[in-house]
Formats: C-alpha cells, structure tokens, sequence
C-alpha cells in the first residue's frame, strides 16, 4: 500500500511543482516590468534570464554527464538540439513578451489550453487519432480563446498580448512533442541541462550586450532579486523545467501537461485575483470554457474507469 502511494505522489508532486514555477511566472515578470520600466521588458527579462540560467545549466551538465553518460544517435541529438532552440527564442522569450501585453489571468487562461493543443499536436506528429473528447475539448478551448477576444480590454490586457500567447501555445506543444520524441538512453536531468544550456545560448547570444544590461539590474532591490533569482531562475527554469521532463516521461505529454496546467490555472488565477485584475462577465465565460476543456480531456470517462477497475 505505502509503495503504491509512493508510486502515485512521485508523478504529482512532479506536476505541482512545475504548475507552481509556471502559474507565478507572468507575475515575476510583472514585478520586473512595473519596478523599473525603462530596463525591464519581455525582451530583456528574457535575456537576463537566460544569461543568469545559462551558468547553472552549465554546471548540472557537466555532473549529470559524468554521472550518466547519454547513449543517443544522431536522430535524437538533433531533437535535442531543436528542443533547445524552440524553449529559448519560442517558448522562454514569446511568454515574457505576452507577460508585457496582457493581464494575469488572460495568460493563465491561455496556458491552461495548453494541455488540449498538446494532445492534439501529440495526436498527429505520434499518429494517434483523437477521440471524442478530445475534440470536444479543443471545441471548448477555442470557445475560451474567442471569448477572450470578445472580452472588454481588461487592464493590463491586449489583443498583441493575447496573440503572443497563442504564438506560445504552438512553440510549447512543439516542445513538448520533441522532448517525448528523444525517448530513452539520457536521463531527466542531464537531458534538461542539455536542452536548457542550448536555449540560453541560442537566446542570448545574438543579443549579448542587451542581455548583460539587463542581467545588472536583476538586484537593485531585494523584492527584485527574491522574484528574478527565487521564480524567474530557480522556479520556472532550472526546477519547473526538469520536473516537467521527468513528468512527460514518465506520464506521457498529455497526463504530464494536464497535471501542470491544472496547478498552473488555480496560481494564476489567485494571483489575478489577489493583484485586482478587472474581471469581465466575458473572462469569467472564458475561464469556465478553459477549465471545462481541462476537464473533458482529465477527468476519466466510465469506460476507462472500468476497464482500469477489469485491469
């Protein structure tokens, strides 16, 4: 019985943790934005992120390495090798920018459809066909992203905002389907060192100087550094990172995803809550849509029910 448990909190404290260092990265960013305008926007923060990021990939690199070596063919080094630069100028710089344009909440809601798009994006590139529920969850995800345009401007809200995170939406399912894609031979770890120095490169790199600017300001406060150092480095890069490839790998990228966004939705929308977001009628039809979409995809049917119950 204890190992059975073991077995269950293993995967869902993967999930949480990496719903936590998401759900409260749009707020991180806004701290930044807000205490000091004319040096932080979703472009710098991004390169100070990756330029503070890049030396702790380095580091667990090198000792995941020596501790396990990879055994990989050429195939997967170049889906590594794609999975790097898709999170660092896809995934890692389209969020902060959508974190400067629009609100709390509407990022949380569209990554909380990230599970859906996922799956379907995971559908095709593995040839699985989608079921009825699937495709009922992406109707409902749709809904929620046409409600969202349909919404009143919130304060802290735009249109630009919004398409970046669609924009986000597709790097990230891509994403995901490339980490599930490298398979086995390399460890959790050591592939998300692999990735993640990768991404900091191909991110800071080509825009340098304006990263080292940015990177100096990081601690001109200690509210500054406790949200740049304590979430936008530790939480939702070094950790949320890592305990999402172990998730994907050992649960699959639909479960994994469902998990983390489940966690994600709940910390954004208290954070919108918390920080007073102005709220329309149309947001909350949206939050329901996405929350439903959610469900749909989660929540197991009767038939597998008893089929796992027959197991």
């Amino acid at each position: 019985m204890l190992g059975g448990i073991a077995r269950r909190a293993g995967p869902l404290a993967l999930v949480v943790v990496t719903g936590l260092g998401w759900g409260l990265l749009a707020v991180g960013s806004k701290v930044l934005f807000a205490a000091e305008p004319a040096v932080f926007n979703g472009t710098t923060v991004a390169l100070a992120r990756g330029l503070w990021s890049l030396p702790f990939f380095l580091f667990g690199l090198g000792v995941a390495w020596r501790l396990e070596p990879p055994k990989l063919d050429a195939r997967r080094w170049l889906l590594i090798l794609a999975a790097g630069i898709v999170f660092g100028p896809g995934v890692s710089l389209l969020y902060t920018l959508a974190a400067q344009h629009t609100s709390v909440a509407h990022i949380t809601f569209l990554l909380g459809v990230s599970p859906v798009t996922n799956t379907a994006a995971a559908a095709l590139v593995f040839r699985k066909a989608l079921d009825r529920r699937s495709w009922l969850a992406l109707a409902l995800g749709v809904a929620g992203i046409v409600l969202l345009a349909l919404t009143r401007r919130a304060e802290g809200a735009s249109p630009a905002g919004d398409l970046l995170m669609l924009g986000w939406l597709v790097t990230f399912a891509a994403y995901a389907c490339l980490l599930r894609a490298v398979g086995a031979g390399i460890s959790s770890t050591l592939l998300m060192c692999l990735v993640g120095t990768i991404a900091m490169i191909a991110l800071v790199v080509p825009q340098l100087a304006a990263s080292v600017f940015a990177s100096a300001h990081v601690a001109d406060t200690p509210a500054l550094a406790w949200w740049f150092f304590g979430e936008i480095i530790l939480g939702s890069t070094l950790v949320a990172q890592t305990t999402y490839a172990a998730a994907v790998r050992r649960l699959g990228v639909a479960v994994a995803t469902i998990g983390t966004e489940y966690t994600a939705l709940v910390v954004g929308i208290v954070a919108s809550l918390l920080s007073r977001e102005a709220w329309t009628p149309l947001t909350a039809l949206a939050a329901a849509a996405f929350c439903s979409a959610l469900a749909v995809t989660f929540v197991p049917s009767r038939r597998r029910l008893k089929a796992r119950r027959s197991g």
